[in-house]
């Protein structure tokens, strides 16, 4: 970040006690949408609704969803006979569609030409009901999954990241910590939309400061919630939004909740500021020291396994609350001094039945 547009946005944050509250608010009506015909609901927001049009001319409703988990639970009630034409983008590539409680007629739509676009046709008999978009059963396998920050102005070759990540076995997903922009223009969200065409896996991702230097309305339409979580294969995976170097009221008590469902499980917490950074000279922390350390207590009390941060563009791993703790940016941003660290991701194999990650790296450049 340009050192003057930084302190400028800390003397913003400074004159608002809630820089984050809009934000927060707006993220309550992610997952929901309206037509003539339907209502659609993703059950925790877990969804960015794109569109729900009603195409009289060919007899059918248009769904268009972004996924931000592997699993979604629909609600849809149609006011009359319908056929709703799903859409699912950032799916996982072998997702399935299933009801959930009265069967539904539901068929496989036309194939896309992404891996992580799944297409259903839904027939609804005018009433309320309900269905379950995840993967088909795999045998029992330990989760993989890859973690990285921080692209912004590496848009461009973003997709040589992609292809390294395509090319390690069993990975289902990448999480992703924020800074997917420089400056959260709508040419860079087609952008990296495009360049995701090299990943066959869902990008998951929470939001970072530079999304916040244009409406980050653009970023909510698009992706959905920057603060949620999910479940995959008894593991809990909780993105936090802290754009502003700190999280809002509201997304510490959301947090709170997440914590308490996610106790007895493999936890695993996102977001793109480190509350602490173990230098101290990276100006890269939350901007509250005593709301960085009530944090970290309540995720140490929680039971978090392992925390993983961006915005610092280095490679760094520590403990903190005694929580390993990795700082990640190594997704093309430019890089700290003399650290010697280009592009790089993580790569994390966990073992929900022992309760561990097992982190590794893997260098991109050279």
């Amino acid at each position: 970040m340009r050192r003057a547009a930084f302190f400028a946005l800390l003397a913003a944050a400074a004159c608002d006690v809630r820089p984050a509250e809009e934000r927060a608010l707006a993220e309550l009506e992610v997952g929901v949408g309206h037509s003539a015909r339907v209502d659609l609901t993703v059950e925790g927001g877990l969804a960015a609704v794109r569109a729900l049009v009603d195409d009289a001319a060919a007899g059918v409703t248009r769904a268009e969803l972004w996924a931000q988990a592997p699993v979604l639970a629909l609600s849809v009630d149609a006011r009359a006979a319908v056929t709703l034409a799903l859409t699912v983008h950032n799916a996982l590539p072998d997702a399935e569609l299933g009801s959930v409680g009265a069967p539904l007629a539901i068929a496989p739509g036309p194939v896309a030409v992404r891996p992580t676009t799944r297409t259903f046709v839904i027939t609804l008999a005018g009433r309320a009901a309900r269905a379950r978009a995840g993967a088909r059963r795999r045998r029992a396998r330990r989760p993989t999954g890859s973690a990285m920050a921080d692209i912004q102005t590496a848009l461009p070759t973003v997709d040589e990241v992609f292809a390294r990540i395509a090319a390690v076995p069993d990975v289902r997903f990448v999480v992703s910590m924020g800074d997917l922009t420089d400056r959260g223009e709508v040419a860079e969200y087609d952008l990296f939309e495009a360049q995701l065409a090299a990943l066959p896996v869902p990008y998951y991702t929470t939001l970072g400061n530079h999304e916040l230097w244009a409406d980050p309305a653009r970023y909510r339409d698009r992706f959905g919630r920057s603060s949620f979580q999910f479940e995959y294969r008894g593991v809990a995976f909780t993105f936090a939004d802290s754009g502003d170097a700190g999280l809002d009221p509201l997304v510490h008590g959301w947090i709170d909740a997440w914590l308490a469902v996610a106790h007895d499980r493999l936890h695993l917490l996102m977001t793109h500021f480190p509350p602490i950074e173990p230098s101290g000279a990276r100006a890269g922390a939350f901007r509250s020291r005593h709301e960085a350390m009530d944090l970290l207590a309540r995720m140490a009390a929680g039971g978090v396994d392992l925390a993983l941060y961006g915005h610092i563009h280095t490679l760094m791993t520590y403990e903190h609350a005694g929580i390993p703790a990795w700082i990640s940016g190594g997704g093309g941003a430019t890089q700290e001094r003399w650290d010697g660290i280009g592009r790089h991701f993580l790569v994390v194999d966990l073992d929900p039945g022992t309760r561990t990650a097992d982190v590794g790296v893997v260098r991109v450049d050279p």
